[in-house]
């Protein structure tokens, strides 16, 4: 009775350390948080909605991709991520609208366990406002 009662807490043991394994992995996976927003003149900066990112390895990466953009097709905007209060994590990524989607590292000074937004603005000095939208993900799991 007492070797079965070892070897059901053994397996329940390893069962407790895979499912965590499972869940953590899970939490830097290569996810599309769908996005939308609006572009305002002369280089404002809009933000998105945050995720909390997990990870405190930097070069996991985070992404983005500028699926739509009223600018027009082939247009570019700019992005990259903020922490509450304003600050930069990231260096920015140029996407062009409608190409794939892009991947960056985080500030290796940025030690993550934060909630971040993704933060977009025009790449040049225009009054024009515009509506955009694609999806991103605060860290892939892809690791550069």
């Amino acid at each position: 009775m007492y070797y079965e009662n070892e070897k059901i807490t053994s397996a329940l043991f390893v069962a407790c350390l895979s499912f965590g394994f499972i869940t953590t992995s899970a939490l830097a996976g290569n996810d599309e948080h769908g996005y939308s927003m609006r572009v305002y003149g002369f280089k404002q900066k809009s933000h998105s909605a945050g995720w909390y990112r997990q990870t405190t390895n930097y070069k996991n990466n985070w992404k983005v991709k500028l699926t739509k953009s009223g600018e027009g097709p082939h247009t570019i905007s700019i992005f990259w991520l903020e922490k509450a209060g304003g600050a930069n994590v990231s260096p920015i990524i140029k996407k062009i609208a409608g190409n794939p989607e892009a991947y960056q590292r985080v500030n290796p000074s940025f030690h993550g366990k934060k909630t971040v937004m993704l933060t977009a603005q025009n790449n040049n000095i225009s009054g024009n406002e515009y509506n955009i939208s694609g999806y991103w993900d605060e860290e892939t799991g892809k690791i550069q």
